[in-house]
């Protein structure tokens, strides 16, 4: 009974030796941002945020509206009841919320090439004024983006179009978790 127990133990104590090691070389991600800011990011993941707009109620016609007039109409200031009624009944808030992503996709010429991330070693962003019909104090910040994947085989892929969207870099600091949205990142440089 004994030796079964030192046996046990002795088996988990090198589990738990073999296991250290590995457990400790968590991926990061060392990130220099278009203003100059640099972060250093443990677990970083790649994320996109999505809005789920939740229908209106659809209820009938209200009283107000197929209920026989009798000749004597009640004053209204603001319109009928069932108009001010819909000011009055909140709505339910939009459904946000976020989902992990894999991939990065960029395209150059007619060609997409979908990422995955655990293959990527070093992202570098170039952007340029894109030309845009809005007023000027809305279009200079209107960029197209192009990127450069190196990959950890030795390999690049360059993309003169890379779409960015809701998607945000996020990871752990010292002081907790950062969302980085992909606007911002002009460098990120992944260590596994």
């Amino acid at each position: 009974m004994r030796r079964n127990a030192l046996i046990t133990a002795l088996g988990l104590a090198l589990l738990i030796m073999g296991v250290g090691p590995a457990a400790a070389q968590t991926a990061t991600a060392e990130i220099r941002t278009w203003t100059g800011q640099t972060y250093l990011l443990s677990d970083p993941s790649l994320a996109v945020r999505y809005t789920i707009m939740v229908p209106k109620k659809d209820e009938g016609p209200g009283p107000s509206d197929t209920a026989p007039t009798t000749g004597a109409r009640t004053p209204m200031l603001f319109g009928s009841a069932n108009a001010i009624g819909q000011f009055l009944d909140k709505q339910p808030d939009p459904l946000q919320g976020h989902r992990q992503s894999e991939t990065i996709t960029l395209r150059k010429g007619g060609t997409e090439v979908r990422v995955p991330m655990v293959n990527v070693g070093t992202l570098h962003f170039t952007r340029q004024t894109a030309r845009s019909p809005l007023p000027p104090y809305v279009a200079s910040g209107h960029y197209r983006y192009a990127a450069t994947a190196e990959l950890t085989d030795g390999s690049r892929i360059e993309g003169d179009d890379v779409s960015l969207g809701t998607t945000f870099l996020r990871g752990r600091t010292a002081s907790g978790t950062v969302d980085i949205p992909w606007q911002q990142i002009e460098t990120v440089r992944f260590t596994r």
